[in-house]
């Protein structure tokens, strides 16, 4: 999430949910692209649409974004354990790339680590908000 759009929306996200946790998401595989806020014309309620990594979430209040934000980590898990299982058992052969595929499952391994720790945050802080 090094680029200066990904770092705008994420200012703006820090301000709509008051949460800070930019540096969990250094090399994270997490890219947060876009961020609109919408307005239902005949009701005048807000809402807003983040779009992270092409996958839109929508959300309304912290306790929203929190929700969402937790269910697109969790998802993301599992597509990443299934990736990294899937390279961790290819063949080597003459013709594999191995320094390549190393290089991939170690990226993927970190993208893990990174967003299995900022789920378990997110855990915990939805936990501090239902005690509250």
């Amino acid at each position: 999430m090094g680029d200066k759009k990904a770092e705008s929306v994420y200012s703006l996200l820090s301000k709509i949910v008051n949460l800070k946790f930019y540096s969990e998401l250094k090399d994270s595989g997490i890219e947060f692209e876009r961020i609109y806020r919408m307005t239902n014309l005949s009701t005048g309620k807000e809402n807003y649409l983040i779009v992270v990594n092409n996958v839109e979430i929508r959300f309304v209040t912290q306790r929203d974004f929190i929700h969402h934000f937790s269910n697109f980590l969790t998802h993301n898990i599992v597509v990443l354990n299934k990736r990294y299982n899937e390279l961790t058992s290819i063949v080597i052969n003459d013709y594999t790339d191995d320094v390549a595929l190393e290089m991939k499952y170690k990226e993927i391994d970190c993208f893990r680590f990174k967003q299995t720790e900022l789920l378990g945050k997110l855990n915990q802080y939805w936990k501090n908000l239902s005690d509250n």
